[in-house]
């Protein structure tokens, strides 16, 4: 019995081997991903546009043709950019088969893209502020606070002049923070949109956004003022304070008197129209929001 299992396998092994050899000599077109690469680039230079990570090649061969390709660990697209210069050069899918190595000797039928435009400039460093995408949503009742707080503030970049002049501010990956109630802080990785042809001086940053619960709260007597009065004409107001009713965080609104706002009627606006009632400006503080004005006019009266 033993010798009889031991005849099937062997007759089961020698049948699949027998498969695979007469398989692996048909022939197969497929589609495989090959990193794209432009290396040696001049001095001074960087590449001034986007180029592709990697490019789709159609190939045809046998089986064993294309299993070499895809497992093939050094198959690539190489350009040499040694005698580039800031002109560029459109990469087209002649161009891109002799810069490349697909680790067989399987037929190439086509190329996806089938052109690739490399150009260069001169290489520069600038430094622009970081922004944190965060999506923050607190939950019913509670605000975000002022804006996010982001450390490093700033992040230095360095590529192709030509691309960094558009780069005015570097983004954190995004971030959605759905219900919160308290005070954020979290560690975002920097965006990486253009990794490999922009050089980015830190691989994150640490986010605050200060989240607390919503509160009203009204300030009374806040003194209204006559702005632009330069010929120091004799203004009566009245009346001379209004009320002002703010919404904010509850810890933001602790530290807020009626000297925190600023409220104003423009001297030119009384003159000019000669109308006797106004509705002031007021300035608040930048975490809080003017509910309302009571009264939401004052009498301007000009004293000959």
């Amino acid at each position: 019995m033993e010798k009889k299992s031991h005849a099937i396998i062997a007759s089961v092994i020698l049948s699949i081997l027998v498969w695979l050899s007469v398989s692996m000599n048909n022939q197969y077109s497929v589609t495989v991903r090959i990193p794209f690469k432009v290396s040696n680039i001049p001095a001074g230079l960087s590449l001034a546009g986007p180029i592709p990570n990697y490019v789709s090649v159609r190939i045809r061969g046998t089986g064993w043709q294309v299993a070499s390709s895809y497992l093939s660990t050094t198959a690539s697209v190489n350009f040499d950019a040694s005698t580039l210069t800031r002109n560029g050069v459109i990469l087209t899918s002649r161009d891109l088969s002799y810069s490349m190595d697909i680790g067989s000797a399987a037929q190439v039928l086509s190329i996806d893209p089938d052109s690739v435009v490399v150009s260069l400039d001169s290489t520069i460093t600038k430094k622009v502020p970081i922004y944190a995408a965060v999506d923050v949503r607190p939950r019913d009742g509670f605000m975000t606070v002022g804006t996010p707080q982001v450390t490093p503030d700033s992040v230095t970049l360095t590529g192709a002049r030509r691309l960094l002049r558009e780069i005015d501010v570097w983004e954190t990956q995004p971030r959605e923070f759905k219900r919160p109630i308290n005070t954020i802080h979290v560690t975002l990785p920097l965006s990486d949109t253009l990794s490999g042809i922009v050089q980015v001086g830190a691989r994150q940053a640490r986010v605050r956004v200060d989240v607390e619960q919503v509160a009203d709260n009204t300030y009374h007597d806040v003194p209204v003022s006559v702005e632009g009065n330069t010929d120091s004409v004799n203004v009566l107001l009245l009346p001379p304070t209004v009320d002002i009713t703010v919404r904010g965080g509850i810890n933001e609104m602790a530290n807020v008197t009626p000297d925190s706002f600023n409220v104003t009627v423009d001297f030119r606006r009384i003159y000019r129209s000669g109308r006797i009632f106004f509705r002031p400006t007021v300035e608040a503080p930048a975490q809080l929001q003017v509910i309302s004005l009571t009264p939401d006019s004052v009498e301007c009266i000009i004293r000959k």
